[in-house]
């Protein structure tokens, strides 16, 4: 096997993709790995432009181009950065890419080209952000835990008070009981009417409490408006008069449905002049391309031979009007004057030597490669008027409402037949109703509680029949202020992703909504009274009766405490019974 060969399997058989261009841009290899991380096909990148393969398409891929092209036009070897590359399609990739200077030889002291190595590193990027989201979910939940804390201890004082309460009721009844020995039989009667209270509330302190499985949520309370799941704003194509207008703000249309006709005329002049500057670079580059057969050089050629023909010719006479004049047969002014039709054909040869080097510098490398971009720049051109042209027709992009675009100088846009509208302006916007959205606030103590992902239930007084089901999409990482002393709120967005036809038929833009947003739901939480538990030592603890009629202290962990109860994480099973401290 020989070298080539070898080094050729060993390129095919690697696992990252190796990409090599010279300086003038061009592929000069590029192995099966580069094409399976790329989604290309190697046989139809090599040999091409770099920009003609990766500049031209509809993918845009700035980051990587970039990186590329500092490598070969700046030469700029030794680079390694980390980029995104989006295929044909559409499926997003993270490439690590390096470079170095591609020699024929190692002595060779000439560069020529640049070779790129790049790794597909996107299960290691989409792993990194796993663990990052991760730290963040993990961050929220012992923020959870302090809250939950500092609610566990708010219950446990109200519990204190309960006791001091009771402590001061059985005190008052002890009283009682002395003023009955003192005072006789009136006093008897009026404690027999309050002794049915006073064996109440001794029961109650006394009785055991169950722990039991029961089903505990919470929520978030908010509102705002529906708006569209997307609004996608249309603007002008190129600078133009409306002939057609076919819709009204706030109309439902379909996607597709041709909304506003531009006129055209202008645009076709400048396409047909951008399309004959294309044909003439076009022929101006084959031209080149073939110059060194080309008529020029052919022409300078023949008026080359003909000089030198001429001179020898005039060479030869003067030789022989030398040797008649040495003979005395002719004069000696006409050997002169064949002496100066020698210098003259001399001065032609030197004229027409000069006349075919400059026709050989028209056909250089760097004219080639002028006119070589001349043409990638009409190309461009054409195909930049052929898509305004095909813009003319204005169509919907989605199925749903047409909206009145907001406009940052607050102009108003006439967009009726027979107005102009430049290049760029925002004609309407069509919010895509397949699905809402609501932008509301939450304020600093509940965004805690609030986590992308969660489920949204929404109701409205226009729509009291209709439940709309969506989840929290975002969360602002920056509070809103004002200046007034209220609290900072934080901007939450919520998705309602899919409307059935029943909501589609009365839900509109703008309409109000109710928010709830489902922050805790359990069907089996552990459930016991606040009276039940007690923080000892830092601690939470309760009384667990035994088997054996014994009381036995045990330390608990807890969650969600709600008004009069709260709900116990670990420490206890269903069944078991607690006392009262």
């Amino acid at each position: 096997m020989s070298s080539d060969n070898f080094f050729e399997n060993i390129l095919e058989n690697m696992a990252d993709g190796v990409m090599a261009l010279d300086f003038k841009g061009r592929i000069i290899m590029f192995n099966t790995a580069a094409g399976n991380i790329l989604g290309m096909d190697p046989a139809g990148v090599m040999d091409k432009t770099f920009a003609g393969v990766f500049m031209s398409g509809g993918q845009p891929n700035d980051d990587f181009s970039q990186t590329v092209l500092d490598a070969v036009y700046e030469q700029r070897a030794g680079l390694a950065s980390t980029v995104s590359f989006t295929r044909e399609d559409g499926s997003e990739v993270f490439l690590s890419i390096n470079s170095s200077y591609l020699r024929e030889k190692e002595s060779d002291a000439e560069n020529r080209g640049v070779i790129l190595v790049f790794s597909d590193i996107t299960r290691l990027t989409r792993m990194q952000a796993r663990q990052e989201e991760d730290a963040r979910k993990l961050g929220r939940a012992y923020q959870d835990l302090e809250e939950k804390t500092i609610l566990l201890q708010q219950a446990i004082k109200k519990s204190r008070i309960v006791r001091v309460v009771s402590t001061i009721f059985i005190i008052g009844l002890f009283l009682g009981i002395g003023l009955y020995y003192f005072q006789g039989d009136a006093l008897l009667n009026r404690i027999q009417q309050a002794r049915p209270e006073a064996k109440a509330r001794t029961e109650t302190a006394d009785r055991y409490f169950t722990v039991e499985q029961r089903p505990l949520s919470s929520s978030v309370s908010l509102s705002g408006r529906l708006e569209p799941l997307e609004e996608i704003v249309v603007t002008a194509p190129f600078e133009a008069m409306i002939e057609e207008r076919n819709f009204s703000f706030g109309q439902m249309v379909e996607k597709g449905d041709l909304l506003i006709l531009l006129d055209s005329s202008d645009l076709e002049i400048k396409l047909r002049n951008a399309t004959s500057d294309f044909i003439k670079a076009g022929q101006r580059y084959k031209e080149l391309l073939n110059w060194d057969s080309g008529t020029e050089m052919t022409r300078a050629r023949r008026s080359l031979a003909r000089a030198r023909d001429t001179l020898e010719m005039n060479q030869r006479e003067l030789e022989e009007s030398q040797l008649l004049l040495k003979q005395g047969i002719v004069p000696a002014n006409e050997v002169e004057g064949k002496r100066r039709s020698v210098e003259n054909a001399l001065v032609d040869v030197e004229a027409a030597e000069e006349e075919l080097e400059s026709a050989r510098e028209k056909g250089s490398n760097e004219n080639i490669e002028l006119v070589k971009m001349e043409l990638e720049n009409a190309r461009v051109n054409l195909a930049n008027f052929e898509k305004q042209m095909a813009g003319r027709e204005v169509l919907a992009p989605v199925s749903g409402v047409v909206i009145k675009p907001v406009s940052e100088d607050d102009k108003k846009i006439s967009l009726e037949k027979g107005s102009r509208v430049s290049a760029g302006t925002s004609l309407f916007a069509v919010g895509d109703l397949s699905g809402v959205t609501v932008s509301t606030r939450v304020d600093e103590v509940d965004v805690r509680n609030v986590s992308p992902g969660q489920r949204v239930s929404a109701r409205g007084d226009a729509f009291p029949d209709i439940l709309l089901q969506g989840v929290v999409s975002h969360i602002s990482a920056q509070a809103i202020t004002s200046g007034s002393q209220q609290a900072a709120t934080f901007d939450v967005l919520v998705i309602f992703p899919e409307l059935d036809e029943q909501s589609l038929d009365v839900i509109r833009v703008g309409m109000s909504a109710d928010l709830e947003v489902l922050v805790y739901d359990r069907d089996d939480a552990l459930m016991v009274p606040i009276s039940s538990v007690r923080m000892m030592q830092g601690r939470p603890m309760v009384r667990l009766a035994g088997s054996d009629g014994g009381v036995i202290e045990k330390e608990i962990s807890t969650g969600l405490t709600t008004i009069g109860s709260v709900e116990i994480r670990s420490g206890l099973e269903p069944g078991d019974r607690l006392l009262a401290w």
